[in-house]
């Protein structure tokens, strides 16, 4: 029974730790300031040589285009058409930006897991060449 008790004791301080440590801080207006004082005019500059910006912005103008002019058509109402088209244009890009961040992430760490077995590898053989090389001075002075 003590057994039991402990147990779920435990279990219940290990959830309420979880869910302190979990809360999420709200962002305070000097972060806001914090932020804006580290950015300048050079960062948008580069924007377009980001990884995957390029392609979702291009996927986002165009799926916000067709889903604009497809609204077009169907209800006549070119207000509806272009709040539809800009909160489309807005998904697509947010979307096809995290599947593309996503994708080189996995590449990313799929690239580290072959780099590192092959220096594994590459360890091993020097290893054994070591190993060799000991072996045939120890015949030679023998």
């Amino acid at each position: 029974m003590d057994k039991d008790d402990t147990k779920s004791s435990e279990s219940e301080m290990q959830t309420s730790d979880y869910i302190q440590t979990e809360k999420i801080r709200k962002p305070q207006p000097s972060d806001f300031a914090e932020i804006m004082k580290n950015l300048s005019i050079d960062d948008f500059k580069n924007v377009g040589k980001m990884a995957c910006f390029r392609g979702s912005l291009l996927n986002g103008i165009g799926g916000g285009a067709t889903i604009g002019a497809l609204r077009y058509m169907l209800k006549g109402s070119i207000l509806s058409a272009s709040n539809w088209a800009v909160g489309s244009f807005f998904l697509i890009s947010m979307g096809s930006w995290e599947y593309c961040r996503r994708k080189r992430r996995l590449q990313h760490e799929s690239m580290l897991v072959v780099v590192q077995k092959l220096n594994e590898l590459k360890r091993k053989k020097t290893q054994e060449k070591a190993a060799e090389n000991a072996e045939k001075i120890d015949s030679v002075t023998t």
